[in-house]
This record gives structure tokens, C-alpha cells and sequence, in this order.
């Protein structure tokens, strides 16, 4: 009897996180994979954050960041 009573606990337990996680979600609005739009305090001159997307821009070396580099084998050739 005091394990079903446990266990009736624990699964009213977990329906009240996910209650309230489905709460929370939806006053925080959805969740995206996209880059966010993040400011640091203490950041000026409209610099913005680090750019982490693979845009396919050159860089300040001038290589291209679009491609991969090829894989050189042991045999020596690629």
C-alpha cells in the first residue's frame, strides 16, 4: 500500500513540473535554435556579440569559412 501511495505521489509530482514548465513556456514565448540577440552591459560602440553562425564570410585572414578543408590521408594525397 505505501509503494502505490508513493509512487500516486511522484506522478502527481511530475504532472505539477510539467504543469508548471508548460507555464513557464508559455508566458517566456518558444524556443528557437536561431542566434539570439544578446547585450552584455558594459558593451559599447554597437560592437554586438561573438558571430558563431557559419555565415560563409571571409574573416580578417582572408580564408573562406564556407568550405571544409580537405582531409590529407596517411597515403599523402587528399
Amino acid at each position: 500500500m505505501i509503494r502505490e501511495a508513493r509512487l500516486l505521489g511522484f506522478l502527481i509530482l511530475l504532472v505539477a513540473v510539467f504543469i508548471g514548465a508548460h507555464a513557464v513556456g508559455a508566458r517566456l514565448g518558444p524556443v528557437t535554435t536561431s542566434h539570439s540577440q544578446v547585450s552584455y552591459p558594459g558593451q559599447g560602440g554597437g560592437m554586438g556579440g561573438m558571430n558563431m553562425g557559419g555565415g560563409g564570410s571571409t574573416g580578417t585572414t582572408g580564408t573562406d569559412h564556407g568550405t571544409a578543408p580537405a582531409v590529407i590521408l596517411r597515403g599523402g594525397s587528399p
